[in-house]
């Protein structure tokens, strides 16, 4: 088998480091918040899959920024201005950043980071696990025309069809599922209690819904974020099957332009051994089979 390079390209050389003031924050599923801020030129440049460093400004504690993927942007009366991003609550620098509202600032530094690649694809299936949902709308949403991104002209190969599979442990972890839906995605969800939709994991329900015949190989993408295990799982079902699989690795970050060696992944080159690779700068997408999970 032949495995494709790993990309590596450093965006870091072009993010803007910029204060952006917070216009909209507010819970939107358990432990889970949407953020909307005011930065154009982020807004303008972000592609799918890409992320952000976000840290509260004048604070020394937390003092590391912390790595947000951009869940999609939006215009202003002149162009891009907003961009969103969603995150849970976990550890010290989520828990302060719940507490900021409407016109307090955060600092960024972005985009960051490989994304999502413009392969055409028939039908792209977008699988999510967790928080894992955050990479994929704006994919999603680029795939079926309705929205362009970056500053550079993007134009991958309209697909006919987007399935958006997320998995979470139960109901109340799903957050706005009606933005795929509202996107076109034909959305399908997964939960270990069954409180919503199929019980059991996101590749059980992968196996439901190509149980009656799978699309050709050729023509189907996947695109997967989420828990390390579960995009594993997905990665080994998409090789099983002859499909195409990108990942978006959620690996720790301290720094995010590579410095710090903190994101590092085990990585195939095509000879048959591995390589460590950083997350920020060579990812975070990354064909499933390079990885070595």
């Amino acid at each position: 088998m032949t495995l494709p390079a790993a990309p590596t390209a450093c965006h870091a050389d072009h993010a803007e480091y910029l204060r952006a003031a917070i216009v909209a924050h507010a819970r939107v599923a358990e432990n889970t918040w949407r953020l909307r801020l005011d930065c154009p030129a982020l807004a303008a440049a972000a592609t799918p899959g890409q992320f952000a460093m976000l840290r509260i400004p004048d604070r020394s504690d937390p003092l590391l920024a912390r790595p947000l993927a951009v869940y999609d942007t939006f215009a202003g009366s002149s162009g891009p201005r907003y961009a969103d991003f969603m995150y849970v609550v976990h550890g010290k620098f989520t828990t302060a950043l719940t507490a900021l509202g409407p016109g307090d600032e955060l600092v960024a530094w972005g985009p960051l980071g490989n994304g999502f690649g413009t392969e055409p694809a028939d039908h792209v299936v977008l699988v999510a696990g967790g928080i894992g949902q955050t990479a994929l709308l704006a994919l999603g949403r680029e795939r079926l025309g309705l929205a362009r991104y970056g500053t550079a002209a993007r134009t991958p190969p309209p697909a006919r069809r987007v399935t958006f599979c997320w998995g979470a442990r139960h109901a109340g972890m799903f957050a706005d599922v009606e933005d795929f839906r509202a996107a076109g995605c034909d959305v399908h969800l997964a939960t270990l209690d069954g409180s919503a939709g199929v019980r059991g994991t996101v590749v059980d329900l992968l196996d439901g819904l190509f149980a009656a015949g799978l699309p050709e190989p050729h023509a189907t993408r996947v695109a997967c974020c989420g828990p390390e295990p579960m995009m594993a799982a997905v990665g080994r079902w998409a090789e099983a099957r002859g499909l195409a699989c990108d990942v978006s690795l959620e690996a720790p970050m301290a720094c995010g332009v590579g410095i710090c060696f903190t994101c590092v992944a085990k990585v195939r080159d095509g000879h048959g051994g591995w390589d460590y690779r950083r997350t920020c700068i060579e990812g975070p997408v990354f064909d499933s089979r390079l990885i070595e999970w």
